[in-house]
């Protein structure tokens, strides 16, 4: 059953990346608007760049929802999740993905349907003693006896928002997971909380792999919308926009098990 899944996925993807081989002027023809999207060059596996291109899960997920919504696109890239809400804010950027929906966001944004989960997870140097990996029930409050490093501008939850405003000190804003597990294996903070999917993608790597380890706490787990600005797109536009999620959700599910196919594969690998 499974080898019968991973082979309709990479069907998908190569019908997929065909699609992709299509001339840009067949796609000018074809789009009703250009959309600005923010995109990292640098957070695997979700967005990278090579060269002047863009790749990963979240840059193939967001290419198939706005092919299918008749829209074309450009990519920016900033520094800092914090820097690409101040560019949004002015108008510089259209789309924001991955993004966690919140009533501070929801006064200057519009939100997509959800297309997929976010998993927070907490990391760790390979030796730390204050892991909760042995722990029964593990919960969140040693970390206020912890210096966590996080991602400055992402949600962490309500649990962990009140870790951070009971210690202030205990928590460590860094833009780069690259970053924040430099300093893990530095000892310099105790955790990272990461992404599940960049987490693994991390520590299967140098420096990190056999420094680095994934707990078993989730610190956080909520649906990823796309931000739009709003007064981008009309209601039946914006509509149109959301059909294209739900009505591709089967083929997003799909890259998403294939992405997470590949993590495993180089985590076993990496462990031989």
């Amino acid at each position: 059953m499974q080898l019968g899944r991973d082979y309709l996925a990479f069907i998908f993807v190569s019908l997929l990346c065909v699609s992709k081989s299509s001339s840009a002027s067949t796609a000018a023809q074809t789009c009703v608007q250009t959309v600005t999207v923010s995109a990292s060059d640098n957070w695997p596996p979700y967005s990278y760049r090579v060269g002047d291109q863009y790749h990963g899960l979240d840059i193939e997920i967001l290419e198939l929802v706005l092919k299918n919504a008749d829209l074309c696109w450009r990519y920016v890239s900033f520094p800092s999740s914090s820097r690409t809400f101040e560019e949004f804010k002015k108008g510089k950027v259209d789309v924001i993905f991955a993004a966690s929906f919140t009533q501070e966001r929801r006064r200057f944004s519009e939100f997509s349907v959800p297309y997929r989960d976010e998993v927070m997870q907490l990391f760790s140097h390979a030796d730390n003693p204050l892991s909760p990996q042995n722990a029964l029930t593990p919960t969140l409050s040693f970390l206020s006896k912890s210096i966590v490093a996080v991602n400055r501008g992402s949600v962490y939850g309500e649990a962990f928002s009140r870790i951070s405003q009971q210690c202030p000190d205990c928590v460590v804003d860094i833009n780069l997971a690259t970053e924040r597990f430099d300093l893990l294996v530095k000892k310099r903070v105790d955790y990272a909380v990461e992404d599940l999917f960049t987490g693994i993608y991390l520590i299967n790597r140098d420096p990190y792999k056999s420094r680095v380890r994934v707990s078993r706490l989730t610190v956080h787990k909520n649906p990823a919308h796309y931000m739009i600005r709003p007064g981008l797109f009309s209601e039946k536009r914006l509509q149109q926009f959301n059909l294209a999620i739900i009505r591709n959700q089967p083929a997003i599910d799909a890259l998403i098990d294939l992405h997470f196919q590949r993590l495993l594969l180089v985590s076993s690998q990496a462990k031989q």
